[in-house]
């Protein structure tokens, strides 16, 4: 996979804010980011483990079921719902990510917006939505 994010200013932000990194709150943001690109290329076996992710504890759903649906999702034919489900179980799995994981998450969301949109379409508007997201993190 290629790295897409190793020329952003999002990949330096990343690198810089190691030390003040809140895992859990970049976790829940790349969540709604994963549902972000949802609601532009549903998939519909990605709509239980996302309904899991964001409601969690009240979700009808459990992580067993959530799990096996990004498992299948992931072993799919469609390339960018590879992506996304690989982004979502690296999510579901780790409750409190690394700077590393985050961006190894990102990655995979960027790799299945290049199945649907070309590098000049989405990677400058992405990492600028990112960095403004993850900066407000992190400076809280």
């Amino acid at each position: 996979m290629k790295n897409w994010i190793a020329n952003t200013k999002l990949n330096t932000l990343l690198e810089d804010a190691s030390r003040n990194f809140d895992g859990e709150q970049v976790r829940r943001l790349l969540i709604e980011y994963c549902e972000k690109y949802q609601e532009i290329y549903p998939f519909e076996i990605l709509e239980k483990p996302i309904e899991y992710l964001t409601k969690n504890e009240s979700s009808e759903i459990s992580y067993e079921t959530a799990h096996t649906e990004l498992s299948i999702a992931a072993g799919d034919y469609c390339f960018s719902l590879n992506e996304i489900a690989e982004a979502l179980l690296e999510l579901i799995d780790t409750k409190s990510l690394t700077a590393e994981q985050a961006k190894k998450v990102i990655n995979h969301i960027f790799e299945a917006y290049s199945c649907n949109e070309s590098p000049e379409e989405f990677i400058e508007r992405e990492d600028t939505y990112l960095c403004e997201k993850i900066s407000s993190i992190i400076t809280g």
